[in-house]
């Protein structure tokens, strides 16, 4: 049996929001929950979301952060 990739099998992930400082430098690293709202906690959120929340994100911070969805 061929081995599943761990991208495709993992339906939930979590957001990580990680400010960047001027020189690029990692400031901290936050999350996003399901509703979109950035806190101190990591949420678990479904995959689908998570891509859409993510780039949305990304799009709102700009060049201050890295959204990654983990």
């Amino acid at each position: 049996m061929a081995a599943t990739p761990l991208s495709l099998a993992c339906p939930i992930r979590i957001i990580s929001v990680q400010l960047l400082g001027a020189a690029g430098e990692l400031l901290r690293v936050l999350f996003l929950d399901r509703e979109g709202h950035i806190s101190a906690a990591p949420h678990y959120v479904p995959r689908d979301e998570a891509l859409i929340l993510a780039s949305n994100q990304q799009r709102v911070l700009g060049p201050q952060a890295r959204v990654r969805v983990l």
